[in-house]
């Protein structure tokens, strides 16, 4: 294999004597390149011995192409154009960002918070690929593969990153088929009596915060289920009291679709966050930086 340095060496001096007559001067090129004025004339020295051709006739002040100097700097000014072409190009391609990222999230809270962000990030990072998969279980992140989930805290894993993406008020609620149906509570004590949508499967208390008391409140129901989509439908249709999410309960109490039960009983916030591995990929970093930032607007 043949040795590549000393057409190297010959490249460097050709985009040297490109920038020289382009610069007017042996000193503004060496400002413009960083060089000294010394280094600049042993690059056209070396050209020169190359070709066995004096390029330039030079002065204390000034300098002036030969008739070889006029021919040869044609090749030396597109041998550096082509270089700075590749090199503003290579820019571009990295001005918009390539690859893909894996994110999870339910059904129900991805379709009405995360999948309009991802489709605006779409909009405006083309060359991502986007695998979204919509589970209401928490998957194995590793396993599967993903880069980020969104979750309902608190977390058990504390292996994973967890950055808060959403605070969202919740409140107790049910249709007004159900109040109907069955008198409305009058008060906390009565809420124990009610039928519940209950969610998750596992719920067996509602807590509820009054004048800054903390109270535990068994609750029994025919529905249960594991789906907020399904909650949400079970509690519209008149099966129950549910703790809802404002992002859920705010338009259909507005429409009077729902009715707000014994409104002095707080119920927690429900904090949603974006979770992730310690170490993930430029993409999927472009992706909880746009989801984190489309959530505090």
């Amino acid at each position: 294999m043949n040795d590549p340095s000393p057409i190297l060496d010959e490249l460097r001096a050709m985009a040297v004597f490109a920038t020289v007559v382009r610069s007017g001067s042996f000193a503004a090129a060496a400002r413009s390149l960083g060089l000294t004025r010394a280094v600049v004339s042993h690059h056209i020295r070396v050209l020169e011995t190359k070709l066995g051709v004096p390029l330039a006739q030079r002065s204390t002040r000034s300098f002036s192409l030969t008739p070889a100097g006029e021919a040869f700097r044609v090749h030396c000014e597109r041998l550096l154009d082509e270089a700075n072409d590749g090199i503003r190009g290579m820019e571009l391609l990295r001005a918009e960002p390539r690859g893909e990222v894996r994110i999870t999230c339910s059904h129900h809270f991805g379709s009405k918070r995360i999948m309009p962000a991802l489709l605006e990030f779409r909009r405006r990072y083309p060359a991502i690929r986007v695998h979204v998969a919509m589970n209401d279980s928490n998957v194995d992140l590793v396993q599967h593969g993903i880069e980020l989930a969104v979750r309902a805290g608190p977390l058990a894993d504390s292996s994973l990153v967890a950055r808060r993406l959403v605070r969202e008020p919740t409140m107790l609620c049910a249709a007004p088929s159900y109040l109907r149906r069955y008198r409305a509570p009058a008060s906390v004590d009565e809420l124990e009596q009610h039928r519940w949508v209950l969610y998750p499967p596992t719920q067996r208390a509602a807590t509820v915060r009054v004048d800054g008391k903390e109270i535990q409140i068994p609750v029994k129901g025919d529905v249960v289920t594991d789906s907020a989509a399904a909650r949400l439908a079970f509690v519209l249709a008149g099966e129950g009291i549910a703790r809802l999410p404002a992002y859920d309960a705010a338009a259909l109490l507005a429409s009077g679709e729902l009715v707000r039960v014994v409104p002095e009983a707080e119920t927690a916030p429900l904090e949603i966050f974006l979770v992730h591995s310690q170490r993930i990929g430029p993409s999927a970093r472009l992706l909880r930086d746009f989801l984190l930032d489309a959530a505090a607007d």
